[in-house]
């Protein structure tokens, strides 16, 4: 069975409308992902946007555990993952018995192994919060993101 030209035409010419439209309706969606993921970040958490940095610190001891490791990968990997963009959040892991950073244990009054959420503002602290429970969720990596997350989203607001 064959087709005249004319009728090849006519069915190229619907193919070319209807990828048109496909196009248009990709560009569109694109455009309201975008406008939506950057209008639910408020301006001062866009990276770079008022000096205003997020940095997780991990801080821990020269000799460690099972769990101390857990919690520093754990910490790591959640937020490499989850929170570089459109944030200015940043993970920083520092041994509390280096002497340079004996200052974060009165800074943040650290008894121990800890996970701290810090705001600053052109280079100085305006919040922070110690992560106090995360020895309880050390051994389970789904309910260690869970109370991160939930502990992180809760700072940002």
């Amino acid at each position: 069975m064959s087709i005249d030209k004319r009728e090849f035409h006519h069915r190229e010419h619907r193919v070319h409308r209807a990828i048109s439209g496909i196009k248009d309706i990709i560009i569109i969606l694109i455009f309201i992902t975008t406008s939506l993921l950057f209008n639910s970040c408020s301006k001062d958490k866009i990276l770079g946007t008022n000096d205003i940095t997020y940095t997780v610190y991990y801080f821990h001891p020269t000799a460690r555990c099972e769990s101390c490791i857990n919690i520093e990968n754990f910490t790591k990997e959640l937020i490499t993952t989850k929170y570089t963009t459109p944030l200015a959040m940043k993970y920083v892991a520092l041994n509390i018995e280096d002497p340079e950073n004996e200052h974060f244990r009165k800074d943040f009054n650290l008894k121990f192994s800890s996970v701290v959420i810090v705001k600053s503002k052109k280079g100085e602290t305006e919040k922070y919060k110690n992560l106090d429970s995360i020895w309880t969720y050390s051994e389970n990596k789904f309910n260690f993101f869970n109370y991160a997350d939930r502990e992180i989203q809760s700072f940002l607001r």
